[in-house]
Parts: structure tokens; sequence; C-alpha cells
């Protein structure tokens, strides 16, 4: 049973408690139950990959506003165009075996065949490894995008970029929005067969890149939810767009926004106002675009809470080889929000391992998203992220979260939201 809460006093930095609480039960379903947040992850996951312009994040986005307009929400579409690309096969073969190979953006269908090389040079294809971390963050892409220049410019006919993590997997590549297509065929390979592609290139033998696509600009869009209310806003954001699936760096972040956006609007009357941004794996783009044009100016926001990657995370490894699941949450996650949230923080997440500990965003650099915000003046801000051995790899399934992990982490947020 879902309980309505009480209006509670301001506790921090002016904050002010959240209107409206009413103390008394109802029957409905309980949205922050940890059922009810995973099926919201499963249903994200059964959309398939989630890139931005694909008909998977379209109908995620559909399914969205439905969930929204539901809960009492006026839901519209923040539109512009992007360029997107529709990958089709895309392979490196050597000799007779293909491997699992996935574009570095911004690609165009192309092909080329020749002897791999560890070096650049004029008629071969370059082998790049990238160390273990690239791409994964936002705005910095240029640490893989100069060697792949570089390489463009000593003459090479193709580039495979050796993506590490530590299962593995096959990493894809966070870019700029602009960036302009490269006029050769870039092309990222697993970790695990690094090994391989690099001896064939010590060893000077043939291999074939083969990338099909197509190659458009689309309309791509914004989900933004208002629900009128007394007071100044509270705004809660959100990615929903990303490279695969997504199930654990998106879904669990979505379920939890979602989750959290149900609670609000039955449990206040507050001014809130939500956004579920695309163009995530495109450095922020949707994200600032909606800070820059939609959101409440600094001075009539309240409170911002950004929910980021890989929130609610069982841990990985391998084991014989294999990848399995560990019993914890990965270790590397971070509550970060502003000093005058630290008390209710550390109260709220009291006993979740690494949340447990937030970071003070006035006195060290903020992670995520939530440093653009802050940049632009609003404050005070909770932020929530995660890193993930299964970060931006197509391993990333439902499996990896569960109601016993999704839920300790909505309530959490919940708490901070009450307290304050």
């Amino acid at each position: 049973m879902a309980i309505r809460w009480t209006r509670r006093a301001a506790g921090a930095a002016g904050v002010g408690a959240l209107a409206g609480f009413a103390m008394k039960a109802q029957a409905a379903p309980d949205p922050l139950a940890g059922a009810a947040l995973y099926a919201d992850v499963q249903a994200y996951a059964g959309f398939g990959q989630h890139r931005t312009g694909t008909s998977g994040e379209a109908r995620a986005t559909d399914w969205l506003e439905r969930s929204l307009a539901a809960a009492g929400y006026a839901v519209e579409r923040q539109r512009f165009d992007f360029p997107v690309f529709d990958v089709g096969r895309c392979e490196v073969a050597l000799g007779a075996r293909s491997l699992d190979a996935f574009p570095v953006w911004t690609p165009r269908a192309s092909e080329a065949s020749g002897p791999l090389s560890l070096e650049a040079r004029r008629g071969a294809i370059a082998v790049i490894r990238l160390p273990p971390g690239t791409g994964a963050a936002l705005g910095v892409a240029e640490a893989y995008r100069k060697p792949i220049r570089a390489a463009i410019e000593a003459g090479a006919i193709g580039v495979v970029a050796v993506t590490e993590n530590p299962l593995g997997e096959l990493v894809a590549l966070n870019a700029p929005p602009d960036a302009p297509p490269w006029p050769i065929p870039v092309l990222s390979i697993a970790g695990r067969d690094g090994p391989q592609v690099i001896a064939a290139a010590q060893a000077g033998a043939q291999a074939r890149l083969a990338l099909d696509g197509r190659s458009s600009r689309r309309r791509v869009e914004n989900l933004v939810a208002r629900r009128s209310g007394p007071g100044k806003a509270l705004i809660m954001t959100t990615p929903k767009s990303g490279w695969f699936t997504c199930a654990g760096e998106r879904g669990s972040g979505i379920a939890i926004w979602i989750g959290l956006a149900r609670w609000l609007a039955a449990a206040t009357r507050h001014n809130l106002v939500l956004n579920a941004a695309t163009a995530h794996e495109f450095d922020g783009d949707g994200g600032h675009r909606f800070a820059a044009e939609r959101a409440p100016a600094p001075d009539a926001t309240k409170l911002w809470l950004h929910i980021g990657a890989n929130v609610a995370s069982y841990d990985f490894g391998l084991a014989d080889g294999r990848i399995v699941r560990r019993a914890a949450p990965q270790p590397v996650r971070r509550l970060a929000c502003s000093e005058a949230l630290l008390p209710a923080a550390r109260a709220a997440f009291a006993g979740q391992p690494s949340y447990d500990a937030p970071l003070d965003i006035d006195v060290q650099p903020a992670p995520g998203e939530i440093a653009e915000y802050q940049r632009r003046g609003y404050r005070p801000l909770i932020g929530i992220v995660g890193g993930h051995p299964l970060h931006h790899t197509r391993r990333d399934q439902p499996d990896v979260t569960g109601p016993e992990l999704l839920e300790p982490v909505a309530r959490g947020l919940a708490a901070i939201l009450r307290q304050v």
C-alpha cells in the first residue's frame, strides 16, 4: 500500500518542502515497488535498440508519453533534426572468419580491403588499440578521434579500433553530435578479438571491412512532461537513448524516473517538469537542448534531480571465461548533490554502498550531465550515476538489474525529496 506523506518543513538551504503531501493511505499500486520498476525495465528493453533516431527509441518514447499522460501530466515533444545512420551489415573479415563489429560514429556506407598494420600507413587498414573506458563518458571523444584522424591523414584505407573492457565485450563509443562522416570505414571490435587482429597485423595479413547502411537527417524528440502546481518547479531528468538495448545503463534510470513521476503526481500538488532526453550518446545533446530551450529558469526552479546511467545494476565478472552476474551492485556508482542536500542524501541512502557517501558538487567536480546544469546556474542539484563493465555493450540486458536493486534506489531518492 502506498502512503501519501505530510508536508515537511524546509530543511536545507531554502529548498523547502515539496507541497501537498497528504497523510493518507491509498489502495493504488505502489509505483516505487521493485516489481513495478522492473516491469518497466523489461518494457523499455523490449523495444530493442535505443540509438537516437531508431524505431526502438521511437517506440520507447511513445510508451513513456502514454505512461506520463496516464499519471496526469501534460506531455509535449521537443523536436529537432539530427543525423542518423541505420546500420546494416558491419563486419571485419579475416580470411573466412567474420568478426563482430560496430561503426565508430559518424559512419558512412563503405568497404575496404588490404593489409592490416599496427602503424598507420598508406594503403593499409590501421589497427588502433583503445584503453578501457574510452568513449564511455560525455565530452571525451577526442581521445579516440585524434588517432583515427591521424591514420586517415597517413593514407589508411580503413581503421579497426580494438575496444577494451573488463569482460572483453565490444564497446560503442560516444561521439560529438556534429562530427562529419569518416571518409573510410572505421569499425570497432571486441577486446576479446583484439589479440588475433593484432597478430594478423603483425603478420601483414589481409582483411576486409564492410559497412552497409543508410545516412539521413531525421526528426528526433525529447519528451517533456509538466504538471502545474504552486511554487517553483521541481525538475527531474533522465536520458532515454543509448547505443544498444541499454537495460541497465538506461532502463534502470528510466524505470526509477517514471516511478518517481507517478509517485510525485499522486503524492503532491507541486509544480513538476520532467524531461526524457534523446541524443544522449552524442555528448548529451538532447539534455543540453532541453536545458537551453524548455527548462524553467534557474530562479524559477526549486530543485533539479538528474538520474543518469547504470543507477541500479549488478556487478559482473568473468568465471572460467564466462560472463557471470555477481551478488552485489557494481561498486563504481555515485550520488552527488549540492552541499545543502548532503544531510538528507546521507540519511536517505544509509546502508547503500557507495551511495551512502554522497559527493559534494559545491566542492568537487560534478559527474555527468549535472555539471552542465550546475554551469547554467541551477541549484540545488541531485545527480545519481554509475559505471558498469557492460556499459555500451550489447550484453546490457534486463538481467543486469532486478527488483531488489531498483527499489532501494527509488525509495532513497523519494526520501530525499520528502526530507528537503
